[in-house]
């Protein structure tokens, strides 16, 4: 009898230990693949903020060509300013409410309902004509100031861009 019961108690203790080895086994193995996980997730998060990356300096250079076009006159001012505007708020929505834009901003606003491309050559003569008038009168009223916002826009540091998290 106490034979079977030390025999019992060493079967016992071995199927623990095979237990516990195989518990070991697989906690291992969970910690491995949750490794391999949080690696592959770091690695997507950061390509995503390459990418994003990439495309805002693409947009941020492409806002200091328009603008340079425009200090150097190769673009009208409102075509400018339509497009400058368009592009910040595809970088960040509060950029061109700053201060120190307020007046591209203001333009902006103002011109943004005007018709352009195909709509523009469908209106009649005297609308067209108007539109014309009206964009006249803000392009004088706003281009010393608008100049001097683009010149800011060249300098700006655009250092309040969001990262992923």
């Amino acid at each position: 009898m106490l034979l079977s019961k030390t025999l019992l108690l060493i079967i016992a203790c071995a199927i623990i230990t095979v237990l516990a080895a195989y518990a070991f086994y697989l906690h291992n193995k969970v910690k491995a693949v949750s490794k391999e996980n949080q690696d592959k997730d770091d690695a997507e998060r950061l390509l995503a903020q390459k990418n994003l990356d990439k495309r805002n300096n693409g947009i941020i250079s492409d806002i200091r060509f328009i603008a340079q076009s425009l200090l150097s006159e190769q673009c009208e001012m409102t075509e400018a300013v339509l497009r400058i505007h368009h592009l910040a708020d595809a970088l960040d929505s509060d950029i061109m409410l700053q201060d120190q834009f307020s007046t591209i901003h203001q333009h902006f606003t103002a011109c943004k309902n005007m018709a352009i491309k195909e709509a523009y050559k469908e209106l009649p003569k005297k609308l067209r004509f108007q539109q014309d008038q009206q964009r006249f009168r803000l392009e004088e009223a706003n281009n010393s100031a608008v100049l001097d916002e683009v010149q800011l826009i060249i300098q700006y540091a655009f250092a309040n861009l969001k990262n992923l998290h």
